[in-house]
């Protein structure tokens, strides 16, 4: 049986897959002291107006592109629409800010898509830190969220 990720064209786990692995690795970081931060990447609706084979095939691409800079500890998802979430444990002071920076500089390149099209995401990424901004994955998710949508502590980037 697919899920509606694997329908869509995404290989990446959907909301309710993410929740569960949020939920594991926020318990696993409560019991060893670990921090861990959590990424909501939005794509501008530009990308979400392509036609319904595009979206799909973009949404593989996407897919293909954060897995492509992952470590195997990082938990990637397709939440809905154009927007996706990272999790992971954060291995230095400045984590957060190179997995960023990583990221705005994969995603700002114009994707391939299989058909020969090509397209150019606009991503919008917000952070936030466990336990700093929260101790749940929805306190995590709408903090991260609302970095974008408000542009808190200067967590919002953008990627042109």
């Amino acid at each position: 049986m697919q899920t509606d990720n694997q329908e869509s064209g995404s290989i990446l786990p959907n909301q309710i897959e993410f929740e569960e692995q949020t939920k594991e690795l926020l318990e696993f970081s409560t019991r060893t002291d670990a921090k861990a931060t959590m990424l909501f990447i939005a794509f501008d609706s530009q990308v979400s107006d392509i036609n319904n084979q595009q979206n799909n095939l973009a949404l593989a691409a996407i897919s293909e592109r954060l897995l492509s800079k992952a470590r195997e500890s990082d938990i990637y998802a397709h939440l809905d629409g154009m927007n996706f979430a990272n999790l992971s444990i954060e291995t230095s002071g400045q984590h957060a800010e190179v997995l960023v920076e990583k990221l705005k500089n994969e995603l700002a390149e114009a994707i391939q898509l299989s058909d020969g099209s090509s397209i150019k995401l606009n991503a919008k990424i917000g952070i936030a830190h466990f336990p700093a901004h929260g101790d749940s994955y929805q306190a995590l998710l709408d903090h991260a969220h609302k970095s974008i949508l408000y542009g808190l502590n200067n967590t919002s980037y953008k990627t042109s």
